[in-house]
């Protein structure tokens, strides 16, 4: 019996989807592929709001950055918006940059509004999750170090500051 090419493609996605998932080491990882220095210098986006262009290498370098991809139609990234908003309000708490990908600019900017997010968002940042050889999943956090090496965190919702906190220094090295 022939399988149908659309069986065929759910399959193989689902293999995929599974694969990450189970494969993935619970603390944080080296991005595959990634030189020590990622590619993000030259990376241009669109900060949310704002017409102008912006270096996103030039952005995220000399402080450790947790980079979070996003988009408005993903009910994941909208529960841990507020959460990582709440982060940044902590003592010690590293600087967060979301990445708004795979979105209209409009709708994305309406989110962080309704959500009253303070922490800065690029726009039209597909090109910035296809330097991070990021998965199609969200939402999505990478943090930046202060030597430009970037480590995917464990793919997770953040329910709580906690979880972001302890998130984070893991993937610092620090113990909590």
């Amino acid at each position: 019996m022939r399988a149908r090419p659309l069986s065929v493609l759910v399959a193989a996605a689902a293999a995929a989807v599974a694969g990450v998932l189970v494969s993935h080491d619970p603390v944080a990882a080296p991005v595959p592929g990634a030189a020590a220095v990622p590619t993000l210098s030259g990376v241009m986006a669109r900060c949310l709001g704002s017409a102008g262009p912006v270096d996103v290498g030039a952005a995220v370098g000399g402080a450790p950055t947790l980079l979070n991809l996003w988009a408005s139609w993903c009910a994941p990234c909208r529960e841990e918006m507020p959460v990582l908003d709440a982060y940044t309000d902590t003592p010690g708490a590293v600087r967060v940059i979301g990445v708004n990908v795979r979105d209209r600019p409009a709708s994305a900017a309406a989110l962080v509004r309704d959500l009253r997010i303070d922490y800065p968002s690029i726009a039209e940042a597909d090109e910035v999750a296809g330097a991070l050889s990021a998965p199609q999943l969200l939402p999505l956090s990478y943090l930046v170090g202060t030597d430009g090496s970037v480590r995917r965190l464990p793919m997770m919702v953040f329910r709580d500051v906690a979880q972001v906190t302890e998130t984070v220094a893991a993937a610092r090295g620090e113990r909590q």
